[in-house]
């Protein structure tokens, strides 16, 4: 099952995870980086938190508790989310 969300620019959408560097990128049209987990709409990060993330996480870049802060993970549509993507040339 989809979870969604209702956006108030695309109406209801499919729910997406991005940082706060990318959710700023949206109305900024900054490119930040865009690094995700996978999958069409996966959790996505910026360069910034793939820094933090790598340097925190060890061997294995694992997220933790500081490079999740440092995330400070938002939530997004699913066009917005594209729109990130498209954005980021991705």
């Amino acid at each position: 099952m989809i979870n969604t969300v209702e956006c108030h620019t695309h109406g209801e959408q499919e729910e997406t995870f991005v940082c706060q560097h990318l959710a700023g990128a949206l109305s900024t049209g900054e490119k930040v980086g865009f690094f995700w987990s996978g999958g069409p709409r996966g959790d996505a990060w910026c360069s910034a938190c793939e820094e933090v993330r790598v340097r925190e996480g060890g061997a294995t870049g694992d997220w933790n508790e500081r490079s999740e802060a440092f995330a400070s993970i938002k939530l997004l549509c699913g066009a917005c989310y594209d729109r990130l993507r498209a954005q980021h040339g991705i």
